[in-house]
């Protein structure tokens, strides 16, 4: 199976991808998560802001993306950045992030991490040649993609870690 990220590319399942666009109305996680939880979901609250600035601004900063994501995820986010800025594309609007839920924290060798789901809605995103002002968005490139992301803590906070996605019909209101 493959899953499709919010530009059309299609990677195989077993591929971490995530979105190049992002967001941010600020959604209220349930009020029965954790303290913990409740960290994991706005580290990906924060992500989604800081990728919507870079993603909308040529000249933003990206070193906030390269401290809030690691591994895999910040190499291809880093590597879209670059790829976008050479082409000249510059997004236009801003995706809605809901979250759906949180798994309990997990330790695996000394590593503390929640898994988050979410929903991102990207129906009002575009990106557009800067030169021509017209959109490079594939068509039929899915509006609503339903995340998991690995959210892992470090000695610096809770990062962006794996990541994995697929096509949903809508987010849940």
């Amino acid at each position: 199976p493959l899953s499709t990220d919010s530009w059309g590319a299609s990677f195989p399942s077993s591929t971490k991808s995530w979105p190049s666009f992002s967001a941010s109305p600020k959604p209220q996680p349930s009020e029965t998560f954790s303290p913990e939880q409740l960290e994991a979901a706005n580290t990906l609250i924060e992500y989604y802001r800081i990728t919507d600035e870079i993603f909308t601004n040529p000249d933003a900063d990206t070193q906030p993306l390269k401290d809030i994501a690691i591994g895999e995820s910040q190499t291809i986010q880093m590597k879209h950045v670059t790829e976008r800025r050479a082409k000249g594309q510059v997004q236009t609007g801003t995706t809605v992030v809901h979250i759906t839920g949180a798994s309990e924290p997990e330790e695996t060798d000394g590593v503390r991490s929640i898994d988050v789901q979410m929903c991102t809605d990207s129906e009002k995103v575009d990106m557009i040649d800067s030169a021509t002002g017209k959109s490079v968005v594939p068509p039929g490139r899915p509006s609503y993609l339903q995340w998991n992301v690995t959210v892992v803590k470090t000695n610096d906070g809770w990062k962006f870690g794996d990541a994995t996605n697929e096509t949903v019909l809508r987010c849940p209101a």
